[in-house]
């Protein structure tokens, strides 16, 4: 009897790798999409949830809080100071938060802040969110376009939302 060896021959370890490095081109590209999907889905909520926060606070206090921390956990950047009746300020929110020195340029939404009192004397606060793009293809544009299908925010002159501040008395 012959001492028969039993061992994968180089043509077989060939097409291996070829066949892992084939699946490895189609995967990579999909997981990448994912996870830029996650990331949009989870800035649209920090946006949804701030906006919420913000009517929330002012309708229960009737006024807005010099401090933002007071009023969401939401992490968002101040350009102008807010004033307690909304009749000014502008802040920013940044989705890509992978530098330590965040700047406005780097803002993906823009909300302004200012206010009119209507007929009967009530004030509404203008609450306008602006999206800086809305061109698909990077994780600041899904986000803008994602916004503005929902009509939360869109480039340009933005989208203006009405916070009311009805506050009931117990």
């Amino acid at each position: 009897m012959k001492n028969k060896r039993e061992a994968f021959t180089l043509i077989e370890i060939i097409f291996v790798i070829v066949i892992l490095g084939i699946l490895a081109t189609v995967v990579i590209p999909r997981l990448a999409t994912t996870r830029d999907d996650a990331k949009v889905a989870f800035c649209t909520e920090d946006i949804t949830l701030y906006m919420r926060d913000l009517s929330t606070y002012y309708t229960s206090q009737g006024k807005f809080s010099l401090n933002m921390k007071e009023m969401t956990n939401v992490a968002i950047h101040e350009s102008i100071p807010i004033t307690e009746n909304g009749s000014s300020g502008e802040y920013y929110y940044v989705c890509n938060k992978i530098k330590k020195n965040i700047s406005f340029s780097d803002a993906a939404v823009v909300f302004h802040f200012s206010n009119t009192v209507d007929t009967q004397g009530t004030i509404r606060i203008n609450f306008n969110a602006r999206a800086v793009s809305i061109i698909q293809g990077t994780v600041d544009g899904d986000l803008g376009y994602l916004l503005n299908k929902k009509n939360i925010a869109t480039d340009g002159v933005g989208i203006t939302h009405f916070i009311a501040g009805i506050r009931i008395k117990r």
